[in-house]
């Protein structure tokens, strides 16, 4: 409670690149495949080359780590009222790793989706020990405002996006709904984290 805290975030392997779940025919085969192909195949006379090199070109997954870690920190803050570092030259007494362990875009008739796998450890650096770990998968439907706190407050402002309504939005709206979904896995760390923390001083 109260300590400074180093936050490090990274992507591991699998995550490097997107995978796809195309869930239209109803047998949710995953394809690794690259995002403008998968869209592509929803029908191939939906999207233009020219929107499917931007889709591709907007998600980057190594920001959405990042936005999983800062889910988490925010958590940290509010539950423990930690102290974030730059680095380690300010002498934090924990570490934070967070893993962006897997990345998937969810495609069906309904809509797309982003599933997001990451894992968290805490570090203690003076003893190298883990003394807190999760790992968490959350799949957030991609929504037209961006705003997942409230998902079914306004349907009309808040409605799940299809491909082709994906494609039309602007590279950087492209990357903030995806990263918004990102964070929102972190937010469900820091969940389980106040969970841990209530249980913690039950012992």
């Amino acid at each position: 409670n109260g300590q400074g805290m180093l936050f490090n975030d990274q992507t591991s392997g699998d995550a490097a690149s997107l995978q796809i779940v195309n869930s239209t025919t109803g047998q949710n085969k995953e394809e690794k495949k690259d995002l403008g192909s998968v869209l592509a195949s929803i029908g191939s006379d939906i999207l233009s080359e020219t929107s499917k090199q931007k889709i591709i070109d907007a998600v980057k997954t190594d920001s959405m780590a990042s936005y999983v870690s800062e889910g988490l920190k925010n958590a940290l803050v509010t539950y423990l009222s930690v102290k974030p570092v730059e680095s380690v030259n300010d002498n934090p007494q924990f570490i934070v790793e967070t893993t962006l362990t897997s990345c998937k875009l969810l495609t069906s008739q309904s809509g797309v989706s982003v599933q997001v796998e990451a894992t968290a450890r805490i570090i203690d650096r003076t003893t190298g020990a883990i003394v807190w770990d999760d790992s968490e998968t959350e799949t957030v439907p991609i929504r037209s405002n961006g705003n997942y706190a409230d998902q079914d407050k306004n349907q009309t402002l808040n409605k799940v996006l299809g491909a082709v309504q994906l494609a039309s939005l602007s590279e950087t709206e492209i990357q903030n709904v995806v990263n918004q979904a990102s964070k929102s896995a972190g937010r469900l760390m820091g969940d389980t984290l106040r969970e841990d923390i209530i249980k913690s001083k039950q012992k």
